[in-house]
């Protein structure tokens, strides 16, 4: 992914006179996403807009147009050696989209993930609208799953949240970007989990959905619990146990993880740097800096401190001295 894009962008084909408005949309789309071909007779004009926002962690652009189709080729692929891992929701319309040895017709609500660093294909009948989150692959592998797929991979609407929904979940505003791509990613990877074979079932699906994002939303109350959690989904606190074993992981130490997560995202924004450490670890439900602090170094290899000092290397801050080393 290109890190010289900071804000977010908006563009549309109406910025281009008609006989360059293709050429002006695949340059556009290969400066912000990868490069693609798209073949289209000059009285066929393309119609698009596409707005790309930075999360963080990854990058989303939302991509409206008249039907079109698009094709990412070896040729392609041998002057664009950018490496990510595509997860397409659909939100408007129908699409056919082929990787490999895979091919899938998908409408709103599905999501489809492909490997950019293989030769894709898109195609839309009608009007459509989509949004594609650039996806690093190292961040793929470490946050959803294991990426050895030959083609490409379809997920249909989902119990507890769709393709429709996560993307309400990024629009939501500015505040807390990468709090929201992480919360995405978690979706992502229940996903991925269900289409393996765990969880079972579509309703257990939605159950772990349903309990991810209340702790999401509760995450810094201290009275945050297994029981609490499990009466806001509607389960048994026996029966939240056993679905997120499935996982394998316990309720708690799900919770825990998120909130080692938030911190480290906090840890590494500039805009926090007036808070210390602890302060930060308080936030977001810790007591025992001690304990945060050891949980924190196991989990990532390094201190709260030493993240935030990396993180803001290019700033003169005072080092912060909440933690032992």
């Amino acid at each position: 992914m290109d890190t010289r894009f900071t804000g977010d962008i908006h563009l549309s084909t109406r910025q281009a006179a008609d006989g360059d408005k293709l050429d002006f949309w695949l340059s556009e789309v290969d400066r912000l996403l990868v490069r693609v071909e798209c073949d289209r007779r000059p009285e066929e004009r393309l119609e698009a807009s596409l707005d790309w926002q930075d999360f963080g962690l990854l990058r989303m652009a939302t991509i409206r147009a008249n039907q079109h189709a698009v094709t990412r080729s070896g040729h392609s692929l041998s002057r664009d050696g950018r490496d990510s891992i595509f997860a397409c929701l659909m939100l408007q319309g129908e699409g056919f989209s082929h990787q490999g040895v895979e091919c899938a017709r998908h409408g709103p609500g599905d999501v489809v993930l492909y490997d950019t660093a293989r030769p894709y294909g898109h195609g839309f009948p009608a009007d459509m609208a989509m949004a594609v989150l650039d996806i690093p692959r190292p961040l793929f592998q470490e946050q959803v799953g294991v990426w050895n797929e030959r083609g490409l991979v379809r997920i249909e609407r989902a119990a507890g949240m769709d393709a429709l929904a996560a993307h309400r979940l990024l629009s939501g505003g500015e505040a807390a970007r990468r709090h929201l791509a992480s919360q995405l990613l978690e979706w992502l990877h229940s996903l991925w989990s269900a289409r393996l074979g765990l969880p079972a079932s579509r309703s257990t699906l939605c159950s772990l959905w349903r309990a991810k994002a209340y702790i999401e939303r509760h995450l810094a109350e201290d009275d945050l619990d297994c029981e609490r959690i499990s009466r806001a989904v509607g389960v048994s606190a026996r029966q939240l146990a056993r679905i997120f074993e499935q996982e394998g992981e316990s309720v708690t130490r799900h919770l825990w993880g998120r909130r080692l997560e938030r911190c480290r995202v906090d840890l590494a924004d500039p805009a926090l740097r007036h808070l210390s450490v602890s302060e930060l670890a308080f936030r977001w439900g810790f007591n025992h800096i001690a304990h945060f602090c050891r949980s924190y170094k196991r989990r990532y290899g390094e201190t709260p401190s030493h993240t935030r000092a990396e993180a803001l290397a290019a700033r003169v801050l005072p080092r912060q001295q909440d933690c032992p080393h």
